[in-house]
């Protein structure tokens, strides 16, 4: 599934060609780096042992998620006001699964009831909730946004630009303008935790801004597993005998640097295919994740952090999505369907996992271009900002709600900046750095990770254990 799901921003075909020169030139575009994450990573020391291991794993909603509907005000007064915004939107209030879970402001907010697995989760203490996580430099308020104040996106409501956006976390400062958070973690990472096996990034949905860094560009797998070389079959040569030619021809010496850079690059993907596909080979089945294609990426990933020790792995970050959430249309019934495949397959996860002794050292997330309009366009809902998502794994503090769930009212709202587009309250930068910290990111590097970091007050959302 690609990643652009519109094609009219000029931002995001710049952008998209800044990706591509960085997937393609590699290792050249080292020389030319204006901020060496390189000596950052040097300067990090690891005090994990052997047996120390972390992953984080993205589930990236394509499309923007009607978080509105994920999560809902239970109380009589607020879950009125849910229902005159939400109009056909509206779910009756007896299908809602309680999360048995407050706000600050004593709400208590249900989920979807097509989420009961990761209800159960947050029961279990497994799982929390950030509400109103959004794009954001700096804290802003509704005259910020009314006035485009620094704090302020560009291109918001556009799914191009937001969803390069919440991967990159980008204010217009060159040094980042290449690089995803996921990538800038593995820049820094990558030498105090692994071998030089294979990439700490693996994308099981192709290419994508979140995981491209400096130093590290990220490994695609099938959704299914290892995808091997196919060379054709014209000619009386044999596959085998092809690809050994081929090898041959990429193992030599180039004079021309671009030459030489792209048969560095092939060398490195296939020696790390062929790692990886022996490294798959004999690990376990997981029935209990399903078989949709977001459930066969984290079968696949299941699989990759059962072979960790194999590919000398102690950190590990993935990229998993799936899409559809662009809900304009009829929203009830798809939305309800998108919910149920993204909770079967979160939760059939998180339980392999579980089988696998695993589930403390892997944090797996959800992100999304952005939420969507609180009020209904008559048969579904429009493209919005600040959104809510899930968070599961041991290390979280679960049953929990984090962040602000956005009061309900119609008129004076200081969130509403239309149509119930509410102004996002926490930032990506904020959830993405809560969740690094934890993965290994020092406290004083954190910074060079998330640029806007610096102008938020809570660095640390909570809902991650100590390290």
């Amino acid at each position: 599934m690609s990643f652009l799901h519109n094609n009219d921003s000029k931002w995001s075909r710049r952008a998209m060609l800044k990706l591509s020169a960085c997937a393609s030139v590699g290792t050249t575009s080292l020389l030319n780096t204006m901020m060496s994450l390189r000596q950052v990573s040097a300067a990090v020391e690891s005090t994990a042992d052997d047996n120390d291991f972390k992953a984080l794993v993205c589930v990236f909603l394509y499309g923007g998620n009607d978080a509105s509907n994920m999560l809902i005000p239970m109380d009589p007064t607020q879950y009125d006001l849910y229902t005159q915004w939400r109009s056909v939107l509206a779910l009756p209030s007896e299908s809602l699964l309680t999360l048995d879970a407050y706000n600050d402001d004593g709400r208590e907010l249900g989920m979807h009831p097509s989420m009961p697995g990761i209800s159960s989760l947050f029961a279990e203490e497994k799982a929390a909730v950030i509400q109103n996580v959004g794009t954001l430099y700096a804290p802003a308020t509704l005259s910020d946004y009314r006035n485009r104040s620094s704090a302020i996106p560009p291109h918001l409501f556009s799914h191009n630009d937001q969803q390069v956006l919440w991967q990159t976390n980008v204010a217009g400062d060159v040094a980042f303008e290449q690089t995803g958070w996921g990538g800038r973690i593995a820049d820094l990472l990558n030498s105090s935790y692994n071998q030089d096996n294979v990439s700490m990034h693996i994308s099981l949905d192709g290419a994508n801004f979140f995981q491209t860094g400096e130093t590290i560009l990220p490994f695609r797998v099938g959704a299914g597993g290892n995808e091997q070389y196919y060379l054709g079959n014209g000619g009386k040569a044999t596959d085998e005998e092809r690809y050994a030619v081929f090898r041959r021809l990429l193992e030599r010496q180039h004079a021309n640097l671009m030459e030489q850079t792209f048969a560095d690059l092939s060398n490195r993907a296939i020696r790390d295919s062929d790692k990886i596909s022996n490294a798959l080979e004999g690990t376990a089945e997981y029935p209990e994740i399903p078989n949709s294609r977001l459930g066969q990426q984290l079968r696949t990933v299941a699989k990759l952090i059962e072979a960790r020790a194999a590919l000398g792995m102690r950190r590990q970050i993935y990229f998993c999505a799936t899409g559809g959430f662009d809900t304009h249309g009829p929203q009830l019934d798809s939305h309800a369907g998108l919910l149920g495949g993204v909770d079967a397959a979160l939760t059939g996860f998180y339980r392999a996992l579980e089988a696998q002794g695993t589930q403390s050292g892997v944090t797996t997330f959800t992100a999304s271009d952005f939420g969507r309009t609180f009020d209904s366009n008559g048969r579904g809902s429009d493209h919005g900002w600040g959104s809510h998502h899930v968070v599961i794994g041991d290390d979280v503090v679960g049953k929990n709600l984090y962040g602000e769930y956005p009061d309900l009212a119609i008129d004076n709202n200081p969130l509403d900046t239309g149509r119930g587009r509410w102004l996002p309250t926490t930032s990506v930068d904020q959830y993405g750095a809560t969740m690094a910290k934890w993965f290994g990111v020092p406290e004083s590097q954190l910074n060079d990770v998330f640029p806007n970091l610096h102008r938020f007050s809570n660095r640390d959302l909570g809902f991650m254990k100590s390290v």
